[in-house]
């Protein structure tokens, strides 16, 4: 995990010497049907049922020892993928969220905000943020997040925080309408939380906190940092140590690294390259030359390693037709490819990039997929330049 990371293995392990076993089992089962669910998708068949299960089934084999859940929504998921089980679907539930067939709440939070994104105007008040809406309860549960005792509980809280810490965020700094209304003081208190308590000084960073045998282990999370970033919009100080920190953890793992299995991949291409954008004002010479030769290899990597002719894209490490659109389609806007008004980096000019963006807009309406991921790929492409 280098300098920037944390292994929490040997700690899953303390916590059950049977984990490794067990949960490999589990993950090549949650492969196996992601797969499955990108086929289906493939060929138009959208199941949102499926989708939301699958997720929070990848979440638990990779952040969990909790095997009867795992168990439980592996067979639910196979079920549906083969075309068994209860395949109808509601938008909403009880509470308002909109993630129906999630039982974690920080997921049905997250589903929540993907909707919100694309501007949808919920039928349902929100209710389900009542759990967090005064001060003591929100900073209870984001600090229960916060610090993870792996050896102790079985539990790694880091995907939770990344998810939850950020996209309340978002919601409560209001980026993302949601009709909701929050208490008063909630603004204050998360901004306070993110700036002085989850920010690390050193690297600038943000992540999980972990117990460890020889004290607590502060992580460097690119993830968790460029969505505290995104959704501030750049608003955080300790510019100058993340550029140095994101340049520096370039041929590591993600989520402490740049790589993807030794490999790039559009998804934190694109978190990467939003860190350059708002951290350019604060670069040298040499980092930005560093910058930009690393945009251009990642455009090689898009263009040339994952847009197949057709207009679609390599799976990667995406786990939805959807995702496999959304994220390269991103990374390419946010380089400025569609767009000249976001080249920070350059002054080069793309003439492939309009045809390019109708291509790959006409293969996504052939899909015949309308979630929210093919939705924010379309949306992007038509607004591109000269499309």
């Amino acid at each position: 995990m280098g300098v920037f990371g944390y292994d929490v293995g040997p700690d899953f392990v303390r916590f059950d010497p049977s984990y490794r076993d067990r949960i490999n089992h589990y993950k090549d089962r949650v492969e196996e049907l992601t797969k499955a669910l990108f086929a289906r998708e493939s060929k138009g068949k959208s199941s949102r049922r499926a989708h939301q299960l699958l997720v929070e089934t990848h979440w638990l084999t990779h952040y969990t020892a909790r095997y009867d859940q795992i168990e439980k929504k592996l067979a639910q998921v196979d079920d549906l993928i083969h075309g068994r089980g209860d395949t109808a679907v509601v938008e909403q539930d009880a509470e308002g969220s909109f993630g129906p067939y999630h039982e974690a709440w920080f997921y049905k939070l997250d589903a929540t905000c993907d909707y919100l994104v694309n501007e949808v105007v919920p039928k349902k008040p929100l209710r389900f943020l009542d759990r967090i809406n005064t001060p003591a309860r929100l900073l209870a549960y984001l600090n229960s997040n916060l610090i993870s005792d792996v050896a102790a509980t079985g539990e790694d809280r880091r995907f939770e925080l990344n998810l939850a810490g950020t996209d309340l965020l978002r919601l409560i700094e209001g980026s993302l309408k949601s009709g909701y209304k929050f208490h008063p003081a909630l603004k204050k208190t998360i901004h306070d939380w993110v700036v002085n308590t989850w920010q690390d000084p050193q690297t600038g960073f943000f992540g999980a906190w972990y117990k460890t045998p020889t004290g607590l282990r502060k992580t460097a999370d690119l993830s968790c940092t460029f969505h505290v970033a995104h959704y501030l919009d750049g608003k955080i100080g300790r510019w100058p140590q993340i550029v140095r920190t994101v340049l520096a953890m370039k041929d590591l793992e993600f989520p402490y690294g740049w790589l993807q299995e030794g490999k790039m991949s559009n998804h934190h291409d694109l978190d990467i390259v939003k860190l350059f954008r708002y951290g350019w004002p604060f670069m040298d010479a040499r980092q930005k030359e560093q910058a930009r030769g690393a945009i251009r290899l990642m455009m090689d990597h898009c263009l040339k390693e994952t847009l197949k002719s057709d207009g679609s894209f390599n799976q990667e490490d995406m786990g939805s037709v959807g995702e496999s659109y959304e994220f390269p389609v991103l990374f390419l806007a946010e380089v400025g490819f569609f767009h000249k008004e976001y080249r920070f980096w350059t002054n080069e000019t793309f003439p492939q990039a309009a045809p390019l963006a109708r291509r790959i807009a006409n293969r996504i309406r052939e899909t015949k997929l309308d979630d929210q991921e093919m939705q924010t790929a379309l949306y992007v492409l038509e607004s591109a330049d000269g499309f």
